[in-house]
């Protein structure tokens, strides 16, 4: 019913899925709407259900569903399913079932390209990401979740990050899970970030699961995520997708196809300015500053996205990157600093040397040291923009060390030889 496509057929196939995967809640003890036989080998039959609903996200090229219904039941399943893991105690076997399942699903929907906004994987994916997020996060706090489903996620994540959601819901999550850690770890006076979801019902849910989450298991929690994207930095360079197959072997079965005809690629510099900007977001939560993660920029697709790509990029690691513009600087300033910073701060991505030729320099009557607050000096002393940065911080070695790699290889990105000079450290 689902491979089919046909929208009638569709609609009532993912009807009778919502409805049987209700059967461990205590309003369906009387339903007649779910046979017998789901009651006496539940976890058999819903092991292969997970495996089936797969199919419901599939997209055939010769035979797509109307986009609006599609839409619509994938959402519906995909809600009814974490409500059913919020409510039911699964078995570890079901568990590792349902976290495959999420996987690829994610491989099938978010890692080929897409040429348009309005395409069904595209439109899905706003959906899906933040609740494949979600998913983990109930499992970690029911189950141990293997070294190897960690892996999958991680190398499957890696062909994902030219989805705007993946990295926007990932700056979202790991933000709030590094300021619980400094909450917990440092500063208890901290308050930390709150988890927001728009597109899903369970934030809250969520949310109670990092608090309740003890040290330990937080501290593993927040390495997991902030590395599952592995090198995020690398979301700012054209040459590496287009060396995945997705990209690869599109250009070359079709030799009329150019860079500009992928939106997917297009979409990289509003990504690399995410990573940038929740990288710097990182940092100040170690330093004990408040942060506004509605610096970052939407996934939903924008009218006109200004960017530039060149048509000759050979997918070769060691070529020259194109310049990137962007209406935002790289780091996510407050907005109400934004003023104070903008005489000194270029507000476009720019190539090394235009940096340098339209840098402005800095008067000398402001600080801008790193360890005191930048105010304003008109009318907002009284209201502290950044908190005073705590005597107790992490030192600068320990966030290189942490962060370090990922500052320079965005510092590097244009650099020719960045990728040698890497290896040749490493």
């Amino acid at each position: 019913g689902f491979t089919c496509e046909e929208s009638a057929i569709y609609q009532l196939c993912a009807n009778v899925y919502v409805e049987w995967l209700k059967v461990f809640e205590n309003s369906s003890t009387h339903s007649n709407s779910i046979p017998p036989i789901l009651r006496d080998k539940t976890e058999f039959y819903w092991a292969q259900m997970f495996w089936h609903l797969y199919h419901l996200f599939v997209v055939h090229d010769e035979k797509t569903a109307d986009l609006l219904t599609k839409r619509m039941y994938t959402h519906k399943v995909l809600r009814q399913l974490q409500i059913m893991i919020s409510q039911t105690e699964l078995s570890v076997d079901l568990w590792h079932i349902l976290l495959q399942v999420f996987l690829a699903i994610g491989d099938t929907v978010l890692s080929p390209s897409y040429r348009t906004n309005e395409e069904c994987s595209a439109v899905m994916s706003h959906r899906l990401v933040p609740s494949i997020y979600q998913v983990f996060m109930a499992a970690i706090d029911k189950i141990h979740i293997p070294p190897g489903l960690w892996r999958t996620f991680r190398d499957y994540a890696q062909t994902w990050r030219h989805r705007p959601a993946v990295v926007y819901d990932w700056a979202q999550l790991t933000c709030v899970l590094t300021s619980t850690v400094v909450h917990k770890l440092l500063w208890s006076d901290l308050v930390p970030l709150q988890y927001v979801c728009t597109e899903t019902d369970q934030g809250e849910y969520t949310q109670k699961i990092i608090d309740s989450l003890p040290l330990d298991k937080l501290v593993i929690t927040w390495i997991r995520f902030l590395t599952i994207l592995q090198n995020p930095s690398e979301c700012g360079d054209i040459s590496v997708f287009l060396q995945m197959p997705t990209y690869a072997n599109q250009l070359q079965s079709n030799s009329s196809l150019k860079l500009k005809d992928f939106t997917s690629l297009q979409e990289l510099s509003r990504i690399f300015v995410n990573v940038t900007k929740a990288i710097g977001m990182f940092v100040d939560i170690w330093l004990g500053k408040d942060v506004d993660t509605s610096c970052l920029y939407s996934p939903k697709p924008v009218n006109n996205p200004v960017v530039i790509i060149n048509e000759n990029i050979p997918s070769t690691p060691n070529n020259v990157q194109t310049p990137r513009q962007s209406a935002q600087s790289l780091r996510g300033i407050p907005s109400t600093v934004q003023q104070h910073h903008q005489s000194s701060i270029p507000t476009t991505l720019r190539t090394a040397r235009s940096q340098i030729d339209n840098r402005k320099p800095i008067p000398s009557s402001q600080n801008f040291s790193p360890m005191t607050p930048l105010l304003n000096s008109t009318n907002r002393l009284e209201k502290p923009i950044l908190k005073i940065t705590r005597t107790n911080h992490p030192t600068v070695n320990s966030l290189m060390h942490l962060y370090g790699s990922w500052i320079l290889d965005c510092c590097l990105l244009q650099i020719k030889d960045r990728h040698s000079r890497s290896s040749f450290i490493d």
